[in-house]
């Protein structure tokens, strides 16, 4: 700062008097009470706008978190209903698909649309296998003439009951003089002899006995809970079946069954029980046929 010309004249004292003077007096004090004023002002204007400025930051902030909250809500509201719909439509159905493969049984038709259609195209599919297996094997086990089971079932039948627990009778039937029947009437003839003969025999004995055809005209009955104390039951069978045989009508000439029977709880038993029914069998072939024997 430049002084003026009578200034600098001024001793060190009298510089130092006349600047006390300076500042001591009316006129520096209002100038410097005005000057605090305006700072403390400023200084307050520009605290009341930092804080304006922090408030909207803050606001600004505030609405950033609370959508991100909100937006991530909404992900996760998404999320489990995606997880939801996807473990109905497609896991829990898969689920119970593989159940139905392993059990053998048709698919629940359920899940997303794919796979109803898929379930019902399976369903078809198995149920024609399953009728096509059915008819493979009833065609295996009967005889397709007379749809009585045949000697494989018999066989088969026979070697269960030998070797269980299960009491019960086996009989051997032959078909009196088939041979001169069938020859002087016909094979068709022979055919509806041989049908009508399954017929009566599944008609006199229960649905859980079995009739089986197992040559020409030989026919074998596996009756099961059979004991030998109820061998009348099985005469009644025979004698009611025998009568109707041989009622004669324009189709079919009357014939009659040589009967063989063996039990499995039977005394002084032979080689095996079918040899036993056999031997049966052979004593009422020699002895004037159309009846039945016992073991």
């Amino acid at each position: 700062m430049d002084l003026p010309e009578e200034e600098k004249q001024l001793s060190q004292k009298e510089k130092l008097e006349k600047a006390q003077k300076l500042v001591s007096n009316n006129e520096y004090r209002n100038k410097r009470g005005t000057i605090m004023r305006e700072v403390s002002g400023c200084l307050d204007q520009l605290l009341e706008k930092t804080k304006n400025r922090q408030q909207r930051a803050n606001t600004i902030f505030s609405d950033m978190y609370l959508k991100l909250e909100i937006a991530i809500m909404i992900l996760v509201i998404l999320l489990l209903s995606i997880c939801i719909i996807v473990r109905k439509l497609i896991v829990v159905p898969l689920v119970y698909y593989n159940k139905s493969i392993m059990e053998g049984e048709i698919f629940p038709v359920i899940g997303a649309a794919e796979l109803q259609k898929w379930a019902e195209t399976y369903n078809k599919v198995f149920k024609e296998n399953e009728e096509t297996q059915r008819l493979i094997r009833r065609q295996a086990e009967h005889d397709a003439m007379t749809d009585a089971l045949n000697r494989r079932s018999f066989e088969k039948l026979l070697h269960m009951y030998e070797n269980g627990d299960t009491p019960y009778a086996l009989i051997l039937i032959d078909v009196d003089t088939f041979k001169t029947v069938n020859d002087m009437y016909g094979h068709a003839v022979g055919d509806e002899i041989l049908k009508k003969v399954t017929g009566l025999l599944k008609k006199a004995f229960r649905s859980i006995d079995h009739v089986c055809r197992i040559g020409g005209d030989e026919f074998a009955i596996i009756m099961v809970e059979m004991t030998s104390d109820l061998k009348y039951t099985i005469e009644e069978k025979i004698k009611a079946v025998n009568e109707e045989l041989g009622t004669e009508n324009e189709n079919i000439p009357a014939v009659s069954l040589s009967v063989g029977v063996a039990f499995s709880d039977r005394e002084n038993s032979g080689e095996s029980i079918f040899k036993d029914a056999d031997k049966a069998l052979y004593y009422v072939k020699e002895n004037g046929r159309n009846g039945c024997k016992f073991y």
